[in-house]
């Protein structure tokens, strides 16, 4: 429930190239200066019946370019510890102009109770700032 909150405040919060830092992100656009480009729509998450979560992540690319976005995403266990996984690499996904991407990914333990995606334009790290 906190995190489904959270997505909500941080959702809210994504504006052109603002550089505050935000308390305890689930999602964090690495590519600060070009964040205008990628606005987050929806995150959605669920916990299967096997114990497994799943969430989906829904972006938009809102150039009139096609580009790659990379992800990472770091999953937590219930006292917000990380959970060792290759999972944790970046990952590119195709970002296609003025259309939505999707990104399906699923823990890599029952013991995941939350997670932290992190994006980026493929190759353009413009900004290092990166918070946590």
């Amino acid at each position: 429930m906190k995190h489904i909150i959270l997505s909500l405040v941080i959702l809210l919060s994504f504006v052109g190239c603002d550089k505050t830092l935000q308390p305890d992100p689930i999602v964090q656009i690495t590519d600060r200066c070009s964040s205008g480009d990628i606005v987050i729509k929806d995150i959605k998450e669920r916990q299967k019946k096997d114990g497994f979560m799943q969430a989906q992540i829904t972006g938009m690319n809102l150039t009139d370019h096609y580009f790659k976005v990379e992800y990472s995403v770091i999953w937590l266990d219930e006292n917000d510890f990380t959970i060792d996984t290759i999972l944790s690499e970046w990952t590119t996904i195709p970002a296609y102009p003025n259309q939505p991407f999707y990104i399906n990914v699923t823990s890599p333990n029952t013991k995941s109770a939350s997670f932290r995606l992190y994006l980026k334009k493929e190759g353009k790290i413009i900004c290092n700032t990166q918070s946590n």
